[in-house]
């Protein structure tokens, strides 16, 4: 089949190695990278199988876009059940190790299973063996990368690896690639930790087969195009993602001080422009992507081969915790990419024993003497260090936000800034009314990659806002009207992730679902259609639902923290917040048009048979006695 290896690479640690075909009717309804990580831990799992346990499967699927030609085709998806979460996890990474996973013979890799000592997988031209990591382990993600590199004599080699941060199973740890590409969410770096698997190591020269190469250099340019022209383009090519602090700012929903506040006095100080002026080294783009919106940087402290912080990275160690320290930003970057931490979860922590910290909450017994108030840069930068470590408070911290305030209680989970355990992304969604929708119900928790923002519905003449369903422009304040829009844009992440194409390419310019629909007749030489494209999407994201109601989850596990329930108090978005009622009001809407059971929140029969999932209606009779 065009556009497809058809192989999966399935390993069970500590020593078998075999191959699983994909068959096509999956490969036709799910594609590959999101959708099709879903079907294979909704098929080969259990409930409520123990995340770090044996039987837990980390993967890394790439998609028929994941290949060199396709613009934002540089991505692949790392999938597990979530030891943060308890649910569905899953992260996507840009860089190089996607598509060399394609070029090595395979569309994923499974594995599961679990070594007594460290290893690492390799993997080569449709060959795979199991080599001793013991040499690695305690290395960080950068050494690691470079001393598998030298022991095969090869540069090229792509490398995808956990530092001490995975090896310690921070229950957020992520899996790191080219340095500072990051898999970032829900802890798959931790299950990586938990199976002794150190690194997987790819190399290939293998082409896929495609149906039409002229017709994909045809559309493939003309998204190129496209891209080279907008205006979001050139202002992440010009500042990076971190492009957003000062509009964000201005609009009164830049995370401040745990998410009590919106706006940042320093604001200036931590923004992509004087990150460009004072420490930036170059702007890195993924292989045949005109974007180029990654950012290198270099302080007396700070190595650039490991990246630059992107926005999330800036609000969550910047606004976050009133830390006006771009150096220090910059470093705690650093020391995330090299011991395999997520940037957005640890700085939501750190926030949050600050918080613990100023309340009474955490004495300096139970801090080891450190001084926790607000913006203290050096005790950001050793709360890093602990928190992958594992030592003091950093060993409370690491098992998320959610579970540390279990631990404390005294009011604490007020303000622990999370759904369904995943802590919450760099956006404020009382400033965003349906993104904070797109919160509540995401598969994964809080995220802010699984729909298109509220601003976007204010400016219908972007093309793809019109295919979500907006015609006329709407407040980012409004509810009304937000399901539909949330549940089409929803859907369509989803598509993209199960391509897997970046996220940038569709978002902020007029790239439409039809361009990306040309590109994969071109690759595959299938006839789909615009609704063909939606309805992959909504495939995939039932599933992963079918897959967390299994896990427990159901309508009352839709929920946002308590201090999105109080108004903002100052800036743009002064007294604006989501009162229990309003989300309650979205999901009935939300539900309803889902196809969904509105009481549970459950898939029901006869959506999940519309969409050809009739194998999972077993899991929603079981979940509805």
């Amino acid at each position: 089949m065009y556009g497809f290896n058809g192989r999966i690479l399935h390993v069970t640690l500590p020593d078998r190695i075999r191959e699983d075909r994909v068959p096509d009717d999956v490969a036709k309804r799910l594609l590959g990278g999101r959708g099709l990580s879903a079907y294979i831990l909704y098929d080969g799992l259990k409930a409520d199988v123990n995340p770090f346990g044996p039987e837990n499967k980390i993967i890394f699927a790439t998609g028929p876009f994941a290949y060199y030609g396709v613009p934002g085709g540089t991505r692949y998806i790392a999938a597990a059940k979530s030891p943060l979460t308890g649910i569905l996890g899953f992260s996507s990474a840009a860089g190089d190790f996607g598509p060399e996973i394609r070029s090595a013979g395979y569309d994923a890799i499974v594995v599961d299973g679990a070594s007594n000592e460290p290893v690492y997988l390799w993997v080569h031209d449709g060959e795979a063996e199991i080599k001793e990591a013991g040499k690695f382990w305690g290395s960080n993600t950068g050494e690691t990368t470079e001393g598998i590199r030298k022991d095969h004599g090869d540069k090229k080699i792509k490398v995808a690896s956990i530092g001490i941060g995975g090896e310690n199973l921070v229950k957020y740890a992520c899996i790191i690639s080219d340095f500072h590409r990051a898999a970032g969410r829900e802890g798959m770096g931790a299950v990586m930790g938990s199976k002794k698997l150190k690194a997987v190591a790819v190399r290939g020269t293998k082409k896929v087969d495609i149906a039409s190469p002229e017709k994909l250099k045809k559309y493939s340019g003309e998204i190129v195009k496209i891209l080279g022209g907008s205006t979001a383009t050139k202002d992440f090519r010009k500042f990076g993602t971190a492009s957003s602090v000062l509009p964000l700012d201005e609009d009164g929903i830049l995370p401040t001080m745990n998410f009590s506040r919106g706006t940042f006095e320093n604001a200036e100080e931590i923004s992509g422009e004087t990150m460009t002026k004072a420490i930036l080294v170059s702007n890195l783009a993924c292989t045949g992507c005109p974007v180029g919106c990654i950012r290198s940087v270099k302080t007396e402290e700070v190595d650039p081969k490991y990246g630059g912080p992107e926005y999330e990275t800036i609000g969550a160690f910047g606004s976050l915790l009133l830390n006006k320290d771009l150096r220090a930003i910059a470093k705690a970057n650093e020391l995330c990419n090299k011991h395999s931490i997520d940037t957005i979860s640890t700085g939501v922590c750190i926030a949050f024993a600050m918080e613990c910290y100023e309340k009474g909450l955490l004495g300096k017994k139970d801090v080891q003497g450190l001084n926790l108030s607000w913006g203290n840069s050096k005790v950001i930068i050793q709360l890093v260090e602990k928190i992958a470590r594992r030592e003091g408070l950093g060993n409370l911290l690491a098992e998320g936000v959610r579970a540390a305030a279990e631990k404390i209680g005294k009011g604490s989970e007020d303000f622990a800034m999370h759904v369904k355990g995943s802590e919450l992304p760099m956006h404020e969604a009382r400033g965003k009314k349906g993104l904070g929708l797109s919160y509540a119900t995401s598969n994964r928790g809080a995220c802010h990659l699984q729909s298109a923002h509220d601003p976007d519905f204010e400016k219908p003449s972007n093309k793809l806002a019109k295919e979500f369903g907006v015609v006329e422009p709407i407040s980012r304040f409004e509810t009304k009207a937000k399901p539909r829009i949330i549940i089409r844009s929803q859907d369509y992440q989803a598509l993209m992730d199960s391509l897997v194409i970046c996220k940038f390419v569709g978002f902020w310019n007029d790239v439409t679902s039809e361009h990306v629909g040309s590109v994969l007749s071109a690759i595959t030489g299938w006839d789909v259609s615009v609704e063909d494209l939606f309805q992959i999407g909504e495939r995939v994201y039932n599933l992963e639902r079918i897959f967390n109601v299994r896990e427990g989850i159901r309508r009352e596990h839709d929920l946002l923290p308590k201090r999105l329930s109080a108004p903002l108090p100052e800036g743009a978005s002064v007294g604006m917040r989501i009162a229990k009622e309003e989300l309650e009001e979205m999901k009935d809407e939300y539900y309803r048009i889902r196809g969904w059971d509105i009481q549970t929140g459950v898939p029901s029969e006869k959506k999940l048979t519309e969409l050809t999932l009739q194998f999972a209606i077993a899991s929603t009779t079981e979940a509805l006695k």
